[in-house]
């Protein structure tokens, strides 16, 4: 092995053990600061009360809101984005997806807290007017802001990862008689699967973790709405929680210790569905044209 080689392969090895380290180090933080809710509260953490001056921290509320907002987005974007990736991967003229590409990208990096500020003028009286509603800021209107968000990120990877696949495997399908269609769907998405659940997982990322732009719009009521399907009342995600009280509350207090449990399951979230979605989605046999 050349030096060149065994340099590079030292850099990719000490870097994934960086990686798992901070990690690491991270869920130790949030463990340690999070015991003293964990000790003293025990199981209560899992229910629906939070009242801070009864020394009540049920977090469960917040859960239900960002599973509810994360379902919601991602049920609209993901399916719009893979749309419309197909469309600027391989229907769009060369000349013209450069454009496309960079208006999305412009848009991935607007800062959230332009997309709070929009949603509170537009969406959120949306939702009020077309649902007549007492106010706009609900669930529905989170979850709808969190899918305008996330869809130019999931739009731009998935373009990337759809056009990566050599037009070698698309002439051969054509050539097998398969319409462009066909050719979509048995040739170039199953050869791009890997990369495209790697973008569908930044997506999920990107929506757990929004804090700004949710707070602003889906209200601070911490309250399980009578029908789990009701979607258009007031909410709360532990993000949005989080960016509320934290600063409010006394460190080494229980009620920042609870704060911090919050955040730990926050990431235990996340790690889980990670670890599912790579277990039973994710084959490297299948990026072996590259």
């Amino acid at each position: 092995m050349s030096a060149s080689a065994r340099i590079g392969k030292g850099y990719v090895v000490a870097s994934t053990f960086i990686s798992a380290a901070v990690i690491v180090v991270i869920t130790g933080f949030l463990v340690i600061n999070s015991w003293d809710a964990i000790r003293q509260s025990g199981l209560e953490l899992f229910t629906s009360e939070w009242n801070p001056p009864k020394q009540k921290f049920g977090i469960l509320a917040m859960v239900y809101g960002s599973v509810v907002v994360t379902v919601i987005s991602l049920a609209l974007a993901l399916p719009l984005g893979l749309a419309t990736a197909i469309f600027t991967s391989e229907m769009l003229p060369a000349r013209f997806r450069l454009y496309v590409k960079s208006l999305l990208e412009l848009l991935a990096g607007i800062p959230s807290i332009i997309y709070g500020l929009i949603g509170i003028v537009f969406l959120s009286t949306w939702v009020e007017h077309a649902f007549d509603l007492q106010s706009g800021r609900t669930v529905l209107t989170g979850g709808l802001l969190l899918a305008v968000m996330v869809l130019p990120t999931i739009i731009t990877l998935w373009d990337d990862a759809l056009h990566n696949v050599p037009r070698k495997y698309r002439e051969t399908a054509r050539g097998l008689g398969l319409y462009n269609f066909e050719v979509i769907r048995d040739a170039v998405l199953p050869l791009a699967r890997t990369d495209v659940i790697g973008a569908a997982l930044l997506g999920l990322g990107r929506v757990l973790g929004e804090t700004m732009a949710v707070m602003l719009v889906i209200g601070s009521i911490d309250k399980i709405p009578g029908s789990v399907f009701n979607v258009l009342v007031p909410g709360q995600t532990m993000t949005s929680k989080l960016g509320r009280e934290i600063a409010e509350t006394a460190v080494g207090s229980l009620h920042f210790s609870a704060m911090i449990f919050m955040g730990l399951i926050l990431l235990l979230f996340v790690l889980s569905l990670t670890i599912v979605a790579l277990t039973y989605f994710y084959n490297p046999e299948q990026r072996l044209y590259e």
